[in-house]
């Protein structure tokens, strides 16, 4: 059972795929989001290299699997104006509200809403070279 319209990279023992031969920043066809679902849910989490997208592109994405929840509806900082499905998560955001963090908890999603998302998507802008 592969795959004819993306090509998917084992990188983990058990979870964890990369995706590739796809372009986010455009619409995607039904068979490449039914292949994009089939390999989410066989690897539970999966990576978008080298994509670069907007947050319209991120929404529109993010569509294709179901319908899009609001942002975090808790803590620092607001979604993103005009894009209320999107919340940034940056470390210098919260450094300069909390102070600095060395590490710890985080997350994104919105579990304990009546009906919660499937899946959380993230989208790195700002990579560092590596994290202390």
């Amino acid at each position: 059972m592969g795959y004819k319209h993306i090509e998917v990279k084992q990188v983990a023992g058990f979870i964890g795929a990369e995706i590739s031969g796809v372009n986010l920043s455009r619409p995607l066809n039904d068979d490449e989001v039914k292949e994009i679902r089939k390999a989410l849910l066989k690897w539970k989490v999966v990576f978008f290299r080298g994509q670069n997208i907007d947050h319209a592109a991120q929404v529109e994405f993010t569509s294709r699997f179901g319908e899009v929840t609001f942002a975090h509806p808790l803590g620092e900082p607001e979604p993103v104006a005009g894009f209320p499905q999107i919340k940034p998560v940056d470390r210098r955001l919260y450094e300069k509200q909390y102070g600095f963090r060395s590490g710890g908890p985080w997350h994104t999603d919105v579990t304990a809403a009546i009906n919660p998302p499937a899946a959380s998507i993230l989208r790195a802008v700002n990579v560092p070279s590596f994290w202390w």
